[in-house]
């Protein structure tokens, strides 16, 4: 007995529902389901071809860009604390070209505070897999000689 015919009970006009456990699809929901799942495949590669007609960016001004980007980000990060610090110290000097180094360093500490908790996030979910893996692999192997 082949594996369609042994599940095609499971289809039957009278049992369109998904069993005890899963929620009751009709007919037409399992149409709509079934349709969903071999168009959208199709549609993100219509989509793709309209992306690589467009007009084509260089490397060069992509990374143009994102530099423009890290640098006016600083700049108003700079600005922010140069006026904090104005706010807090009125009758301080402050010196305008301290306020894109500020900007950027501020930029460079976020990110390292950011990868270190990444780091840490990152070890935890592998100690996280490497245990459930070693639970599965105990199942397994209890599974087998028991």
């Amino acid at each position: 007995m082949s594996i369609s015919r042994r599940y095609w009970c499971y289809l039957d006009r009278n049992k369109l529902g998904g069993g005890s456990h899963l929620p009751h699809l009709t007919l037409g929901k399992k149409l709509l389901l079934f349709a969903g799942v071999f168009l959208t495949p199709s549609l993100i590669s219509m989509a793709q071809g309209a992306a690589e007609s467009a007009k084509r960016v260089s490397a060069q001004e992509i990374v143009n860009q994102i530099l423009a980007f890290i640098y006016s980000l600083g700049h108003l990060i700079g600005q922010g604390v140069v006026k904090l610090v104005v706010a807090v110290l009125p009758s301080m000097q402050f010196p305008s070209d301290l306020v894109d180094p500020i900007g950027l360093l501020a930029i460079l500490t976020i990110f390292l505070a950011v990868a270190a908790v990444a780091k840490k996030l990152v070890w935890i979910v592998v100690i996280a897999g490497w245990a459930l893996i070693l639970v599965r692999l105990i199942l397994v192997i209890v599974q087998n000689y028991v």
